[in-house]
């Protein structure tokens, strides 16, 4: 049986360029793999971050509606006052914590993505002020916050 050489190579290289192809729709549908790593990121800093709130809203309610004095404040008590983290997954600073009254505070942290404007089922909102309370540009942001007082009813 003989083999012809040069269909060999056309079959050859068209399976190569089909690999290729695939590679980079995939990367392109996916996003690259630095991409990715961002966005996880960013999603452990939202998750950490909502940790938190509802830590200083169960020290708010336990401690006669006072805010913790810092952050450490809640994982030296952690069997009282769960935290995910209180550190940035990637640089390990800890997040900013700055108390504005007696029941306000801000949560700060840098991000590296863009969440601003992207639909309910591309932005991974955690609930809390709202369903876009979350969202965040690729930069330093603060989120303002009230601490939830579980004793008094919550409007409708």
């Amino acid at each position: 049986m003989k083999t012809h050489p040069l269909g060999f190579k056309v079959f050859v290289g068209a399976v190569i360029v089909i690999v290729l192809a695939t590679l980079i729709a995939g990367l392109w549908i996916s996003g690259s793999p630095a991409a990715e790593r961002a966005r996880r990121l960013d999603d452990r800093r939202i998750q950490d971050l909502q940790s938190i709130a509802n830590a200083i809203d169960n020290y708010y309610n336990q401690n006669n509606l006072q805010l913790p004095a810092t952050l450490a404040t809640l994982t030296a008590q952690r069997d009282a006052y769960y935290v995910s983290g209180i550190t940035d997954p990637e640089n390990g600073q800890t997040y900013d914590y700055v108390t504005n009254s007696t029941s306000t505070y801000k949560l700060c942290a840098v991000f590296t993505t863009d969440t601003r404007g992207q639909s309910q089922d591309q932005n991974q909102n955690y609930p809390y002020n709202g369903s876009t309370f979350w969202e965040h540009g690729p930069e330093r942001t603060c989120f303002s916050i009230t601490a939830r007082n579980f004793n008094t009813p919550t409007p409708k």
